[in-house]
Order: C-alpha cells, then sequence, then structure tokens
C-alpha cells in the first residue's frame, strides 16, 4: 500500500499500516484504516405495484440512483403510460434518493400530464425531501407524508 498521492512503491511513512483488504475483521491488519465492504451488499432497487382505490401505487425500494434506474424505471414508466393515469408515487420505502431518482419523478409526472392525469407523492424522509427541495420538485409535486393522505384527497 502506497501513500495516497504518491507513487508506487514510494516507502510509507514511519506507523503507516500495511492493512489488506483480506485481513481479519479485528486483527491488527484490518485495523489500519480500511473498511471491509458487506458480504452481502444491499438488494438492488425494486418497484412494487399495487392498486388503491381508483390509483396505481408504485412504492420504490432501495436506493434510488443511476445504478437502481432500470430497477424501478420500468414499473413507473407502466404506471404512468394509461390514459388519464392516476399515479402514487410511495418513495417511504426508499433508502436513498439523489439527482437520477428527480429525473425519473420528472418523467412521470410529465408523462402524466400529458396523458391528463394526477400523480401523487409520499414522501415523508427529510433528506428525500431536501432533495426534492433542491430540485425544483418539492411545490411541484406537493408531497405528502402518508400513501392513506395521497389516496383521500380530491
Amino acid at each position: 500500500m502506497s501513500q495516497q498521492g504518491a507513487p508506487r512503491g514510494a516507502p510509507m511513512p514511519q506507523g503507516a499500516s500495511h492493512a489488506t483488504p483480506d485481513a481479519a475483521p479485528g486483527s491488527d491488519a484490518a485495523a489500519g484504516g480500511l473498511c471491509r465492504l458487506p458480504d452481502h451488499p444491499d438488494p438492488a432497487p425494486y418497484a412494487r405495484t399495487s392498486r388503491v382505490g381508483g390509483y396505481t401505487v408504485v412504492a420504490l425500494h432501495g436506493e434510488i440512483d443511476i445504478a437502481g434506474l432500470a430497477g424501478v424505471g420500468p414499473a413507473l414508466d407502466a404506471a404512468t403510460g394509461a390514459r388519464a393515469p392516476e399515479v402514487v408515487v410511495d418513495l417511504t420505502p426508499t433508502t436513498f434518493f439523489d439527482c437520477s431518482g428527480l429525473g425519473l419523478l420528472c418523467r412521470a409526472h410529465r408523462r402524466v400530464a400529458e396523458r391528463g392525469g394526477r400523480l401523487r407523492l409520499v414522501c415523508d424522509d427529510p433528506l428525500i425531501l431536501r432533495t426534492l427541495r433542491v430540485g425544483g420538485l418539492l411545490e411541484v409535486l406537493g408531497p405528502v407524508a402518508t400513501l392513506e393522505d395521497a389516496v383521500g384527497e380530491e
């Protein structure tokens, strides 16, 4: 292991660790500042679609980022593709949401508007709400805290 920014083979400063990724947790080699990756990464993001009243509810599970779009995009496209779709996007099971998710919501909002439908958003996570606010979608989508609030509004 070389010092960050130093060329390969450069001497390491005194006291620097020679930890390896294969070192056993708790061993001296593992204590060198490297973190071990989990043996089983989090499952891939997915969308669960259901019907509640007259709404198609698409619950987005997991991390909604560039890597997760393929796992949730098709379900959202299917829900927003009908004529006059009534769609609720539920972000309560979402564990992470970035600008890729903003793009996904923009697309869903546009598709619903073009088809004369309505899109409701359920979200109570402060970090996701902050992302929506910074991305300019908080006012546009007007998220509510619960699914009951979303399907009960008229």
